[in-house]
């Protein structure tokens, strides 16, 4: 959300007070965004090791990625449903695992 904040092209509605500050500074949303991308890069190399945390970050980011441009254009989903649909499939991987 934030890298596509920067987009000229992309506008919505409604944006909270961080997101409009970040839209009026490209360079802060990007760097944000780069940030979150390392630290998750982070987490999953030490959870899982460097050959399959880096690929697991890769996949990961192509996941969020198609799931931002597929729900986010149409409206599908606002913020709480997104997070709704996180919290249940963390809950089922919990319960599966």
């Amino acid at each position: 959300m934030f890298w596509m904040n920067t987009s000229k092209r992309i506008s919505w509605p409604g944006k909270n007070e961080v997101m409009a500050n970040l839209a009026d500074n490209p360079l802060y949303s990007r760097c944000a965004a780069g940030a979150l991308f390392l630290i998750a890069t982070g987490l999953c190399i030490s959870l899982l090791g460097v050959g399959s945390g880096l690929f697991a970050s890769i996949v990961i980011l192509m996941m969020t990625g198609s799931v931002s441009v597929l729900f986010f254009p149409f409206r599908y989903f606002g913020s709480v449903g997104v997070a709704i649909l996180y919290l249940c499939a963390v809950t089922l991987e919990l319960v599966i695992h």
